[in-house]
């Protein structure tokens, strides 16, 4: 799973082998993520570290910098006549994290990890790596919303992703619905798909496309489509994956939303696998081979070749 935690400034920057202790507990590949809560969360660490020594500071500064795709925004409200523990607290009743980590918790709080007691086996640290939701386009874009809603490039890669069929279309529309409320107006959203037996050819999915994505492209958005072809002894194109500039995670049986009797297994990837596997459907990478034509899809069912 993708967690969310509040983690307390004071904590992080109180001293730079605690911030290195708690930073290296977050991750995609580890399925936790800190908030940055409020927007001015990486100023108040480095404020949070004015006490140290001028060469521990730099290490908090480089530790920081090293962290940032980890650290993530999702438009929380922030109480700016409230202290940053009572802020934090106040959204457990409105937006729960998946918990807090602070220097104290006086309170004994049972969602409050105090920095001293972070852990991979403390019970608020466990962040499965694989799990299950069902075949809706609802729930896998609820699992996929913590890349969706940071990523600047999303790829979604199936080999058999139909642009005609209700089902692909289904979980296509959910996942751009909620990058569109989120209010990105930055991503790249791309297909990745690879030919095969009932695959349709590229320039007939270029007359047609328009209007089957038509009311599935939330306005003022596109989406880029990629044509592989898997070349002989070479790499396989069958895994399915959403791959970002943040992280990856395999999507079982793919984006086909068959319905709630079924489930789909979800997994976080590991950075080299997720590396290696965004490189290969750069549009410059040799692993497969690319059709002659990439289109450009928008939301007004124009199609354009880029």
């Amino acid at each position: 799973m993708l967690y969310e935690y509040a983690v307390e400034p004071e904590a992080v920057g109180s001293d730079w082998q605690t911030c290195r202790y708690l930073i290296e507990k977050f991750g995609f590949d580890r399925g936790r993520l800190i908030s940055q809560f409020p927007k001015q969360w990486l100023r108040m660490v480095y404020e949070a570290s004015a006490h140290l020594q001028p060469i521990d500071r730099a290490r908090v500064t480089e530790i920081l910098n090293r962290s940032k795709p980890n650290i993530v925004r999702f438009g929380r409200e922030y109480d700016g006549t409230l202290d940053w523990t009572g802020n934090a607290i106040g959204q457990q009743a409105k937006e729960p994290f998946h918990a807090i980590i602070a220097k104290e918790n006086p309170k004994a709080l049972s969602f409050v990890v105090r920095a001293e007691d972070v852990d991979e086996g403390h019970p608020l640290m466990v962040a499965p790596h694989n799990w299950e939701v069902p075949r809706v386009g609802a729930s896998l874009a609820q699992a996929m919303a913590p890349l969706l809603k940071t990523a600047q490039t999303i790829r979604f890669v199936d080999k058999y992703f139909k642009f005609d069929d209700p089902r692909y279309k289904e979980t296509l529309r959910a996942a751009l619905a909620l990058i569109s409320g989120f209010g990105r107006s930055d991503i790249r959203c791309e297909i990745h798909f690879a030919d095969h037996a009932t695959c349709w050819p590229i320039r007939e999915i270029e007359i047609r496309v328009g209007q089957w994505l038509r009311g599935v492209i939330p306005v003022g958005m596109s989406v880029v489509l990629f044509d592989w072809k898997e070349k002989s002894g070479g790499e396989d194109f069958h895994d399915r994956f959403l791959l970002t500039d943040r992280g990856g995670m395999t999507i079982g049986a793919g984006f086909s939303a068959d319905g709630p009797h079924q489930n789909a297994q979800i997994g976080l990837l590991d950075p080299s696998v997720w590396s290696t596997k965004m490189k290969a459907l750069d549009r410059s990478a040799t692993v497969y081979e690319l059709a002659d034509c990439v289109l450009e899809v928008h939301s007004d069912g124009r199609v354009e070749r880029i």
